[in-house]
């Protein structure tokens, strides 16, 4: 027996699985080492299935040429990448908040390698980016982030994406990134600063004190009390990076 199946719709989920597989590489926490591969690739292949049926390269399928179905599936790859991004920004900015924070304590040389990551992570660092992942899925956030992606899948189904626009909206995003990171962190930051600044006065009133053995413990002591007061700020600071990285990929899709 011999299954038909329309050019249209075979050339419709190859578009779906390469816009999908792009965003799934990019976004959190899809693209975390720790989610087997054949999870991802039956995910990106799962959701292909749903949106092929919108996406359409062109009216006429026999038209389209060779040169033009590549094209149009490299504008579905930048597409589905410009998607994630917008999550993995949010990501990046708080795990660069406590990257920052580790700096300050002295934590970063004590960096390992992390096997769910993949990379070198310190200690708050890492914290701050797993408590973001609980937040996200806490609150179903992995949901409104496939839902934000087939909205976008119908919205756009073409992919056309503002070269232009997208570049300068990146620039945003990347700014907008070290601002919240700053943010974040400020607050441990300023209280490690007054704490050097206390730590020198001690030094120079008793220099036979050893400062620096009693620096970092006063320095780590005072950074945990503050990095778990200051957690209760941790899901209003997620709520607006993320809001700043979805409207500026909004409007690079127009």
């Amino acid at each position: 027996m011999d299954i038909g199946v329309p050019a249209g719709t075979l050339v419709g989920f190859c578009a779906a699985l390469v816009r999908t597989t792009a965003w799934i590489v990019v976004c959190p926490p899809f693209n975390a080492p720790a989610v087997p591969k054949r999870v991802r690739v039956g995910l990106a292949t799962a959701i292909a299935f749903v949106i092929a049926g919108d996406l359409r390269l062109a009216d006429d399928v026999a038209s389209i040429t060779a040169g033009g179905f590549i094209l149009a599936l490299l504008i579905q790859a930048l597409a589905g990448m410009a998607l994630g991004f917008a999550v993995y920004a949010l990501f990046a900015a708080i795990q660069a908040a406590g990257d920052l924070i580790d700096l300050q304590i002295g934590f970063s040389i004590g960096a390992v390698f992390d096997p769910l990551s993949g990379a070198q992570a310190s200690p708050v660092g890492r914290l701050h980016q797993m408590l973001a992942i609980v937040l996200l899925l806490g609150l179903n956030g992995h949901v409104m982030v496939v839902s934000g992606y087939l909205r976008s899948v119908a919205a756009v189904p073409d992919g056309s994406i503002d070269l232009a626009v997208l570049g300068h909206e990146l620039i945003r995003i990347a700014s907008a990134f070290l601002v919240a990171a700053v943010e974040i962190a400020l607050p441990v930051l300023a209280a490690l600063f007054c704490t050097e600044v206390a730590l020198g006065l001690i030094g120079k009133a008793a220099p036979q004190m050893n400062i620096l053995v009693l620096g970092f413990a006063a320095k780590s002591a005072v950074a945990l009390v503050l990095v778990g007061a200051t957690l209760v700020l941790l899901p209003e600071a997620t709520e607006s990076v993320i809001g700043r990285a979805i409207t500026g990929i909004a409007r690079a899709f127009g």
